[in-house]
């Protein structure tokens, strides 16, 4: 049978520091000087990229109609609906 260890020292609680708690006016000093470090990107940039979004969206619509009109032309001719001519 396995042997059983009992571990009496509880040296990992013992080495963690203290919880520091920060206060209201501490945390938004600490986000407000992490916002400063953003580099925010420029009218220009927020404008190319929402339009490479639009373009891809529209691509994207684009090639699911048309995936989606060749299975429906294909259910049609499985099932015996149209026929080819």
């Amino acid at each position: 049978m396995a042997e059983v260890t009992k571990k009496t020292d509880d040296s990992d609680s013992a080495d963690a520091p203290p919880v520091r708690r920060t206060t209201p006016i501490e945390f938004f000093q600490q986000v407000n000087r992490e916002s400063k470090k953003v580099t925010w990107p420029s009218w220009k940039e927020t404008w190319l990229t929402s339009m490479m979004v639009f373009i891809m969206v529209g691509l994207t619509m684009v090639f699911f109609a048309v995936v989606d009109f060749l299975l429906q032309y294909g259910e049609f001719l499985l099932i015996g609906a149209r026929r080819v001519s």
